[in-house]
């Protein structure tokens, strides 16, 4: 019925020096059927770059990075819901 039932979202702040360990252990699981949504609440470090790079990269699952201005983990919740339910509605 859908492309992709689950949706698994990261809000993110700065955390270039650890969300590779998070990509690493998505990349190792066995079932693909997800999204990774990932919203950036406006890192002044390398974030963005290393998603960039990971979108490029020959993944078994979908990669979606969205940079906003920081406005608090709140806000990044609030906008994944919103993006996660209007790909929904497209199916």
């Amino acid at each position: 019925m859908y492309k992709r039932r689950i949706t698994v979202f990261t809000p993110t702040y700065n955390r270039a020096y650890i969300i590779s360990n998070l990509y690493n252990s998505i990349k190792k699981q066995t079932f693909k059927n997800f999204e990774w949504l990932v919203v950036d609440d406006g890192s002044t470090d390398n974030t963005e770059d290393l998603f960039k790079k990971w979108q490029h990269e020959d993944n078994d699952f979908v990669i979606r990075y969205y940079k906003t201005v920081n406005g608090g983990k709140h806000r990044a919740i609030n906008r994944a819901l919103n993006l996660a339910v209007s790909v929904l509605q497209m199916f």
